[in-house]
């Protein structure tokens, strides 16, 4: 059975294609997240700043929980990415090391990498920023195991 997530052509994984489902549904709705842009082994996802996602009402200051989500969501697509096709994942552990707030009307931008895949464990690294790559809101790194 051919996975939805296929390209056109009947190959690999097609990142667009998920995400624009993935954005219609459920948590991926929710947040309102975008698709980027992707490598062979990266995926780069935004998060738009939007008033609903406000963790400290008096300062604008993005929720934390947000940046995790879109984290462990740009994790995810960087892991699919390098497999060439959509599978099963569970995040077994992620950290982020949080190095400044998101502020108020800041677009926070994800690129996580898959820096190594065995053949159930997926390794993952990342940085989170407003724009500026060199100002860092999060950095991260995460292993997700692998249903093959």
């Amino acid at each position: 059975m051919t996975s939805p997530f296929a390209r056109e052509d009947g190959g690999g994984f097609d990142a667009v294609k998920f995400f624009d489902i993935a954005r219609q549904v459920g948590h991926g709705r929710a947040l309102g997240m975008d698709f980027h842009a992707g490598g062979d082994n990266w995926a780069k996802l935004a998060l738009p700043w939007r008033e609903e996602l406000v963790g400290v009402a008096s300062s604008g200051i993005l929720a934390s929980g947000a940046i995790v989500s879109l984290i462990d969501t740009a994790s995810g697509m960087a892991v699919w990415v390098t497999l060439d096709k959509f599978a099963p994942l569970v995040t077994l552990d992620l950290r982020l090391d949080y190095l400044r707030p998101a502020l108020k009307g800041e677009t926070i931008i994800a690129r996580c990498e898959c820096t190594k895949l065995t053949r159930r464990i997926a390794f993952v690294s990342g940085v989170a920023h407003g724009g500026d790559p060199d100002r860092p809101i999060a950095r991260s790194v995460g292993t997700f195991m692998l249903h093959r």
